[in-house]
């Protein structure tokens, strides 16, 4: 059965007569359904439904998903205003699950919208965007196009984080009751708080905390930042004291607290100072605290004269950067560094504590061509079913992406088996050289054992230039467990 039956997407009265409007649903409409289908692995229809058509007694369940196109037509529908607080009651009193119901609608804004009470309301759920603000010009920009140059970081970004997010809950609904809860849990039990960010880096945030979701980090803040400053300071405190880490992001926008003179920016970096230093005075070894990461945007354009002072003390003042570490580099070497920082404040941790080794064994990194995947998958069922943890090549985003995982996955591992199934020498030969660079990646010791898996004799040549080291293991295209013998038995000495 379909989870996208259990979704309602609805438009207001005018959305249907404006064609502009009307077009645009109908085209981001097709599009989530085919990202949901493609991540859910089914096929995925959704529901789509006008607000005065919308009747919650006769559509809810516990894994009923909502999500609005919000404009001043639909905040303004008297049924929608009934219908949702309808699906409150019904959330709070008849879930069987752990989601709050504010996390079960998903507003679309396709252009901004005056305060509305409603819109106060929903003000917890989870907003989309489909526009922003240019801050060099002003100029508003409502990402309309869905095939030009630039839609790729607008429209299909924000599509790809609203699908994802979809995805993510209803499969935490569905697996409530599940041993999938049990390992969502484990994978979470770092959290890692991700600062609010002014208008200029908004993209740049969703790429960083797409990239940790990945990972299998728990994300803070979950909701919307409130409306006034109490309120905002309430929530950072609160989820802070839930987080191992904390990320900030600095750039070109100071981010001014709506109907004050404080930036959001600077607020939750003090808080964060202080949070992490009270951490480390009330229990410095048992506690998982990784500190304080500030990155500052090489990219500072039209920047005020507050953000630059603030920029400035932030570098000048020592005593405020205690337990933090400030960057000025590429997004990617940024995401770089926090894994690595967290996987050495891991071991680190271990160390402190008696010395204790991860459960799941030692690493193995399985590198093989796209083409080869299918071949790999008995390989690494073996290796997960004998103890050992198994990361393998990833081929999603871009080539600068997919390379900084490539090694990061060389400086994480304990050994290496690459499966040489096709003759690639080129492939080959610029694995070989990634091996033997791994000790400038922030290794401590070299990579031991290396090894090769082949197919048959014929693919080995001298001028592969294989490491003395490595072993060649030998297998036929139906993968034996017996050849895996001499890898493992060098990896458990």
């Amino acid at each position: 059965m379909s989870f996208g039956q259990h979704i309602y997407l609805i438009k207001s009265e005018q959305d249907v007569q404006d064609q502009i409007a009307r077009d645009w649903i109908s085209s981001f409409h097709r599009f989530l359904e085919l990202l949901l289908t493609r991540l859910s692995g089914e096929q995925v229809k959704i529901n789509v439904i006008n607000a005065k058509d919308l009747d919650i007694d006769s559509i809810y369940s516990p894994l009923t998903l909502l999500i609005p196109v919000v404009s001043a037509e639909l905040l303004n529908s008297p049924n929608f205003k009934d219908e949702i607080k309808l699906f409150h009651e019904k959330a709070i009193n008849k879930s069987h699950n752990n989601i709050s119901w504010n996390s079960r609608i998903f507003k679309i804004i396709r252009k901004p919208q005056k305060g509305h009470f409603l819109l106060d309301y929903l003000s917890n759920s989870v907003s989309y965007n489909f526009f922003h603000v240019d801050p060099a010009t002003d100029e508003l920009i409502i990402y309309d196009d869905f095939t030009g140059p630039t839609s790729e970081k607008t429209f299909w970004m924000r599509l790809y984080d609203l699908a994802y997010d979809i995805f993510k809950v209803m499969d935490n609904i569905r697996s409530v009751e599940s041993e999938i809860a049990n390992i969502s849990n484990e994978l979470n039990s770092i959290t890692i708080y991700l600062s609010e960010v002014g208008i200029d880096l908004i993209d740049k945030r969703d790429t960083i905390k797409r990239e940790l979701l990945r990972n299998g980090y728990k994300i803070l803040p979950e909701k919307n930042m409130p409306g006034d400053l109490e309120s905002i300071m309430k929530l950072i405190k609160k989820d802070l004291d839930s987080s191992n880490m904390s990320i900030h992001l600095v750039g070109a926008d100071y981010g001014k607290i709506q109907g004050t003179n404080s930036s959001i920016i600077d607020l939750q970096n003090r808080m964060a100072f202080e949070h992490f230093n009270e951490m480390e005075k009330m229990d410095s070894v048992s506690s998982l605290n990784f500190g304080r990461v500030i990155w500052i945007s090489p990219e500072l354009t039209n920047i005020s004269v507050k953000q630059r002072l603030f920029i400035e003390n932030l570098k000048k003042d020592s005593d405020s950067m205690n337990k933090a570490d400030l960057l000025e580099t590429t997004i990617e070497e940024l995401k770089t560094f926090v894994i690595n920082k967290i996987h050495e404040g891991i071991k680190h941790h271990e160390r402190m504590v008696g010395g204790k080794t991860s459960q799941k064994g030692k690493i193995i990194y399985l590198i093989y061509d796209k083409s080869e995947g299918k071949k790999c998958k008995k390989i690494v069922d073996f290796l997960i079913e004998n103890g050992y943890e198994v990361i393998s090549s990833d081929f999603e985003g871009n080539p600068d992406e997919i390379r900084t995982k490539h090694n990061e996955n060389l400086r994480r591992c304990d050994a290496t088996l690459i499966y040489y199934g096709h003759d690639n020498e080129e492939w080959f030969r610029s694995k070989q050289k990634d091996l033997l660079k791994s000790l400038g990646l922030g290794r401590d010791k070299p990579i031991s054992p290396q090894a090769i898996l082949i197919e048959n004799e014929s693919q080995l040549d001298e001028s592969l230039g294989i490491d003395q080291k490595a072993l060649v293991l030998q297998s036929n295209k139906r993968f034996s467990p017996k050849v895996m013998e001499p890898f493992l038995a060098q990896l458990e000495k």
